[in-house]
Protein backbone atom coordinates (compact mmCIF):
# COMPACT_ATOMS: atom_id res chain seq x y z
CA UNK A 1 0.00 0.00 0.00
CA UNK A 2 2.74 2.56 0.78
CA UNK A 3 4.34 1.85 -3.00
CA UNK A 4 1.03 2.37 -4.21
CA UNK A 5 0.63 5.50 -2.55
CA UNK A 6 4.58 6.24 -2.82
CA UNK A 7 3.79 5.69 -7.08
CA UNK A 8 0.55 7.62 -6.72
CA UNK A 9 2.74 10.32 -4.96
CA UNK A 10 5.91 10.25 -6.71
CA UNK A 11 4.85 8.75 -10.22
CA UNK A 12 0.94 9.16 -10.59
CA UNK A 13 1.06 13.34 -10.01
CA UNK A 14 3.77 13.83 -13.00
CA UNK A 15 1.55 12.26 -15.43
CA UNK A 16 -1.07 14.23 -14.28
CA UNK A 17 1.41 17.25 -15.08
CA UNK A 18 2.16 16.38 -18.63
CA UNK A 19 -1.41 15.69 -19.39
CA UNK A 20 -2.22 19.74 -18.70
CA UNK A 21 1.16 20.40 -21.04
CA UNK A 22 -0.79 18.51 -23.74
CA UNK A 23 -3.83 19.78 -23.43
CA UNK A 24 -2.42 23.42 -23.55
CA UNK A 25 -0.23 22.55 -26.75
CA UNK A 26 -3.48 21.63 -28.44
CA UNK A 27 -5.39 24.64 -27.48
CA UNK A 28 -2.53 26.33 -28.86
CA UNK A 29 -3.15 24.84 -32.08
CA UNK A 30 -7.00 25.16 -32.80
CA UNK A 31 -6.38 28.81 -31.90
CA UNK A 32 -3.43 28.90 -34.85
CA UNK A 33 -5.18 27.17 -37.13
CA UNK A 34 -8.69 29.40 -36.80
CA UNK A 35 -6.31 32.36 -37.32
CA UNK A 36 -5.25 30.22 -40.50
CA UNK A 37 -8.47 29.78 -41.82
CA UNK A 38 -9.33 33.33 -41.25
CA UNK A 39 -6.38 34.43 -43.16
CA UNK A 40 -7.29 32.76 -46.25
CA UNK A 41 -10.94 33.24 -46.30
CA UNK A 42 -9.84 37.69 -46.14
CA UNK A 43 -7.22 36.33 -49.15
CA UNK A 44 -9.91 35.42 -51.03
CA UNK A 45 -12.23 37.72 -50.49
CA UNK A 46 -10.01 40.65 -51.77
CA UNK A 47 -8.77 37.76 -54.65
CA UNK A 48 -12.55 37.97 -55.83
CA UNK A 49 -12.92 42.00 -55.35
CA UNK A 50 -10.23 42.47 -57.27
CA UNK A 51 -11.18 40.25 -60.20
CA UNK A 52 -14.35 42.13 -59.68
CA UNK A 53 -13.18 45.54 -60.89
CA UNK A 54 -14.27 48.64 -59.21
CA UNK A 55 -17.66 48.80 -60.87
CA UNK A 56 -18.51 45.37 -59.16
CA UNK A 57 -20.65 46.04 -55.63
CA UNK A 58 -19.24 42.97 -53.17
CA UNK A 59 -21.27 42.27 -49.86
CA UNK A 60 -19.36 40.22 -47.55
CA UNK A 61 -20.91 38.74 -44.43
CA UNK A 62 -18.55 36.84 -41.82
CA UNK A 63 -19.38 33.62 -40.14
CA UNK A 64 -17.32 33.89 -36.60
CA UNK A 65 -16.07 31.28 -33.96
CA UNK A 66 -14.87 32.28 -30.95
CA UNK A 67 -11.10 30.52 -29.91
CA UNK A 68 -9.99 28.74 -26.81
CA UNK A 69 -8.10 32.50 -26.16
CA UNK A 70 -11.40 34.15 -26.14
CA UNK A 71 -11.23 35.82 -29.55
CA UNK A 72 -13.74 35.88 -32.61
CA UNK A 73 -11.90 34.21 -35.66
CA UNK A 74 -13.69 34.20 -39.41
CA UNK A 75 -14.26 31.06 -40.33
CA UNK A 76 -16.31 31.53 -43.13
CA UNK A 77 -17.92 34.10 -45.36
CA UNK A 78 -21.23 34.54 -47.90
CA UNK A 79 -20.16 36.75 -50.35
CA UNK A 80 -22.91 38.67 -52.81
CA UNK A 81 -21.63 40.29 -56.15
CA UNK A 82 -23.04 42.41 -58.67
CA UNK A 83 -21.85 43.52 -61.57
CA UNK A 84 -21.20 42.80 -65.62
CA UNK A 85 -21.99 39.11 -66.53
CA UNK A 86 -18.39 39.37 -68.17
CA UNK A 87 -17.04 40.81 -64.66
CA UNK A 88 -18.65 38.17 -62.99
CA UNK A 89 -17.60 35.39 -64.76
CA UNK A 90 -13.66 36.28 -64.45
CA UNK A 91 -14.35 35.48 -60.56
CA UNK A 92 -13.39 31.84 -59.04
CA UNK A 93 -15.63 29.54 -60.29
CA UNK A 94 -17.41 31.72 -63.04
CA UNK A 95 -17.87 30.10 -66.37
CA UNK A 96 -15.11 31.01 -69.10
CA UNK A 97 -16.13 33.35 -71.25
CA UNK A 98 -16.02 30.71 -74.44
CA UNK A 99 -18.57 28.62 -72.60
CA UNK A 100 -21.01 31.23 -71.83
CA UNK A 101 -21.05 32.45 -75.40
CA UNK A 102 -22.07 28.71 -76.09
CA UNK A 103 -24.65 28.64 -73.74
CA UNK A 104 -25.90 31.90 -74.98
CA UNK A 105 -25.58 29.70 -77.94
CA UNK A 106 -27.72 27.25 -76.78
CA UNK A 107 -30.44 28.97 -74.65
CA UNK A 108 -31.37 31.27 -78.31
CA UNK A 109 -31.11 27.79 -79.83
CA UNK A 110 -33.74 26.38 -77.67
CA UNK A 111 -35.95 29.59 -77.66
CA UNK A 112 -36.13 29.04 -81.44
CA UNK A 113 -36.77 25.43 -80.98
CA UNK A 114 -39.84 26.61 -78.66
CA UNK A 115 -40.43 29.24 -81.17
CA UNK A 116 -40.70 27.11 -84.15
CA UNK A 117 -42.70 24.30 -81.82
CA UNK A 118 -45.45 27.19 -80.90
CA UNK A 119 -45.69 27.71 -84.29
CA UNK A 120 -46.33 24.41 -85.53
CA UNK A 121 -48.64 24.44 -82.38
CA UNK A 122 -51.11 27.30 -83.20
CA UNK A 123 -50.38 26.21 -87.51
CA UNK A 124 -52.47 22.54 -86.44
CA UNK A 125 -54.66 24.11 -84.12
CA UNK A 126 -55.61 27.00 -87.42
CA UNK A 127 -55.23 23.96 -89.80
CA UNK A 128 -58.06 22.44 -87.24
CA UNK A 129 -60.18 25.11 -86.82
CA UNK A 130 -59.98 25.77 -90.96
CA UNK A 131 -61.01 22.00 -91.24
CA UNK A 132 -63.94 22.71 -89.15
CA UNK A 133 -65.43 25.23 -90.73
CA UNK A 134 -64.75 24.01 -94.03
CA UNK A 135 -66.62 20.60 -92.56
CA UNK A 136 -69.38 22.66 -91.43
CA UNK A 137 -69.68 24.79 -94.43
CA UNK A 138 -69.87 21.05 -96.22
CA UNK A 139 -72.53 19.98 -94.32
CA UNK A 140 -74.81 23.48 -94.79
CA UNK A 141 -73.73 23.03 -98.54
CA UNK A 142 -75.35 19.04 -97.90
CA UNK A 143 -78.36 19.95 -95.84
CA UNK A 144 -79.27 22.66 -98.84
CA UNK A 145 -78.85 20.19 -101.06
CA UNK A 146 -81.37 17.80 -99.49
CA UNK A 147 -83.86 20.62 -98.71
CA UNK A 148 -83.68 21.32 -102.40
CA UNK A 149 -83.54 17.56 -103.83
CA UNK A 150 -86.71 16.95 -101.22
CA UNK A 151 -88.67 20.24 -102.93
CA UNK A 152 -87.77 18.84 -106.41
CA UNK A 153 -89.57 15.10 -105.22
CA UNK A 154 -92.43 17.24 -103.82
CA UNK A 155 -92.68 19.17 -107.04
CA UNK A 156 -92.36 15.64 -109.14
CA UNK A 157 -95.26 14.45 -106.81
CA UNK A 158 -97.37 17.27 -107.46
CA UNK A 159 -97.07 17.28 -111.46
CA UNK A 160 -97.21 13.40 -112.03
CA UNK A 161 -100.50 13.86 -110.01
CA UNK A 162 -102.11 16.58 -111.99
CA UNK A 163 -100.90 15.47 -115.08
CA UNK A 164 -102.69 11.94 -114.31
CA UNK A 165 -105.84 13.48 -113.24
CA UNK A 166 -106.10 15.55 -116.57
CA UNK A 167 -105.52 12.18 -118.28
CA UNK A 168 -107.90 9.75 -116.49
CA UNK A 169 -110.77 12.71 -116.66
CA UNK A 170 -109.78 13.13 -120.37
CA UNK A 171 -110.52 9.73 -121.82
CA UNK A 172 -110.31 8.98 -125.49
CA UNK A 173 -109.81 12.67 -126.01
CA UNK A 174 -106.88 12.85 -124.22
CA UNK A 175 -102.98 12.14 -125.57
CA UNK A 176 -99.73 10.84 -123.81
CA UNK A 177 -98.53 12.50 -120.87
CA UNK A 178 -95.38 14.79 -122.06
CA UNK A 179 -92.66 15.66 -119.06
CA UNK A 180 -89.87 18.45 -118.61
CA UNK A 181 -87.44 17.80 -116.41
CA UNK A 182 -84.45 19.25 -114.22
CA UNK A 183 -81.45 18.56 -112.90
CA UNK A 184 -81.16 18.73 -108.96
CA UNK A 185 -78.27 19.24 -106.80
CA UNK A 186 -77.47 15.95 -106.02
CA UNK A 187 -77.31 15.33 -109.96
CA UNK A 188 -80.32 13.29 -110.36
CA UNK A 189 -83.46 14.61 -113.21
CA UNK A 190 -86.35 15.52 -111.46
CA UNK A 191 -90.16 16.21 -113.51
CA UNK A 192 -90.99 19.97 -112.87
CA UNK A 193 -93.32 20.46 -115.65
CA UNK A 194 -95.73 18.22 -117.97
CA UNK A 195 -99.11 18.56 -120.24
CA UNK A 196 -101.62 16.02 -121.76
CA UNK A 197 -102.92 17.06 -124.96
CA UNK A 198 -106.38 17.05 -125.04
CA UNK A 199 -108.79 17.25 -128.20
CA UNK A 200 -111.85 20.02 -128.39
CA UNK A 201 -113.24 17.53 -130.84
CA UNK A 202 -117.19 18.39 -132.23
CA UNK A 203 -119.70 15.27 -132.51
CA UNK A 204 -121.61 14.86 -135.18
CA UNK A 205 -124.90 16.03 -133.57
CA UNK A 206 -125.23 19.21 -130.84
CA UNK A 207 -125.76 16.42 -127.94
CA UNK A 208 -122.56 14.63 -128.55
CA UNK A 209 -120.59 17.81 -128.69
CA UNK A 210 -122.10 18.50 -125.67
CA UNK A 211 -120.85 15.65 -124.11
CA UNK A 212 -117.00 15.95 -125.52
CA UNK A 213 -116.79 19.34 -123.63
CA UNK A 214 -118.18 18.42 -120.55
CA UNK A 215 -115.64 15.86 -120.34
CA UNK A 216 -113.01 18.42 -121.66
CA UNK A 217 -113.78 20.32 -119.27
CA UNK A 218 -114.16 17.81 -116.14
CA UNK A 219 -110.45 16.93 -117.56
CA UNK A 220 -109.15 20.38 -117.66
CA UNK A 221 -110.33 20.95 -113.88
CA UNK A 222 -109.61 17.37 -112.91
CA UNK A 223 -106.64 18.72 -110.64
CA UNK A 224 -106.95 20.34 -107.05
CA UNK A 225 -105.24 23.29 -108.07
CA UNK A 226 -106.00 23.96 -112.23
CA UNK A 227 -103.23 25.66 -113.92
CA UNK A 228 -103.71 29.13 -116.21
CA UNK A 229 -103.77 27.02 -119.15
CA UNK A 230 -106.40 24.91 -117.67
CA UNK A 231 -108.55 27.38 -116.82
CA UNK A 232 -108.15 27.92 -120.71
CA UNK A 233 -108.77 25.16 -122.18
CA UNK A 234 -112.35 24.77 -119.79
CA UNK A 235 -113.31 27.90 -121.00
CA UNK A 236 -112.66 27.29 -124.60
CA UNK A 237 -114.85 23.93 -123.98
CA UNK A 238 -117.75 25.74 -121.95
CA UNK A 239 -117.95 28.12 -125.06
CA UNK A 240 -118.39 25.22 -127.40
CA UNK A 241 -121.06 23.70 -124.73
CA UNK A 242 -123.15 26.63 -124.61
CA UNK A 243 -123.26 26.49 -128.33
CA UNK A 244 -124.25 22.87 -128.70
CA UNK A 245 -126.73 23.91 -125.99
CA UNK A 246 -128.00 27.24 -128.34
CA UNK A 247 -128.34 24.13 -130.94
CA UNK A 248 -130.00 21.64 -128.90
CA UNK A 249 -132.72 24.57 -127.53
CA UNK A 250 -133.52 25.68 -131.39
CA UNK A 251 -133.90 22.24 -132.60
CA UNK A 252 -136.62 21.45 -129.81
CA UNK A 253 -138.25 24.53 -130.40
CA UNK A 254 -138.95 23.54 -134.51
CA UNK A 255 -140.49 20.23 -133.43
CA UNK A 256 -143.41 22.21 -131.39
CA UNK A 257 -146.61 22.13 -132.60
CA UNK A 258 -150.46 23.84 -131.98
CA UNK A 259 -152.51 20.38 -131.46
CA UNK A 260 -155.36 22.94 -130.70
CA UNK A 261 -155.59 26.44 -130.12
CA UNK A 262 -153.86 27.76 -127.25
CA UNK A 263 -152.73 24.61 -126.73
CA UNK A 264 -149.23 23.96 -127.76
CA UNK A 265 -147.83 20.24 -127.70
CA UNK A 266 -143.53 19.96 -127.05
CA UNK A 267 -142.22 16.60 -128.41
CA UNK A 268 -140.48 14.74 -125.88
CA UNK A 269 -137.03 16.65 -124.70
CA UNK A 270 -134.81 13.67 -125.29
CA UNK A 271 -132.28 11.65 -122.67
CA UNK A 272 -129.18 14.18 -123.46
CA UNK A 273 -131.13 17.09 -122.81
CA UNK A 274 -132.39 16.39 -119.13
CA UNK A 275 -129.09 15.68 -117.92
CA UNK A 276 -127.63 19.22 -119.17
CA UNK A 277 -128.15 22.09 -116.54
CA UNK A 278 -129.00 25.31 -119.05
CA UNK A 279 -129.55 27.64 -115.96
CA UNK A 280 -125.75 27.45 -115.04
CA UNK A 281 -124.65 29.87 -118.13
CA UNK A 282 -126.50 32.97 -118.52
CA UNK A 283 -127.58 34.29 -121.99
CA UNK A 284 -125.20 37.04 -122.53
CA UNK A 285 -122.35 34.46 -121.24
CA UNK A 286 -123.39 31.99 -123.94
CA UNK A 287 -123.46 34.56 -126.78
CA UNK A 288 -120.35 36.16 -125.86
CA UNK A 289 -118.79 32.79 -125.61
CA UNK A 290 -120.18 31.40 -128.96
CA UNK A 291 -118.98 35.18 -130.77
CA UNK A 292 -115.24 34.97 -129.22
CA UNK A 293 -114.49 31.25 -129.65
CA UNK A 294 -112.25 30.10 -132.30
CA UNK A 295 -112.47 26.31 -132.54
CA UNK A 296 -108.89 24.64 -132.28
CA UNK A 297 -108.83 20.86 -132.65
CA UNK A 298 -106.48 20.75 -130.06
CA UNK A 299 -105.59 22.18 -127.45
CA UNK A 300 -102.90 20.88 -124.82
CA UNK A 301 -103.99 20.66 -120.61
CA UNK A 302 -101.30 21.75 -118.61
Amino acid sequence: MQVTSMLSAGYLEPMQQIEKVHNVKKITEEDQSKAQKEQEILAEEQSLKAKLGNNAQVHTVYHYSVGTDGRRYIVGASVTMKGSEEDLNRVSGGIPQEDLQSRKQEAQESLKKDVRENEKTQNIIKSEAEKRKVKQQQNKSEIKKDEAAKELENIQREVISHENAHKAAAGELGGAISYSYTEGPDGKSYITGGEVPIKLKEGDTPEETLRNMQKVQRAANAPAEPSGQDRQVAAKAAALASKARAEIINSNSESVTEVARGTPIINSISREDEIYDFSKDGANSVLASVKEFELQNLMPAA
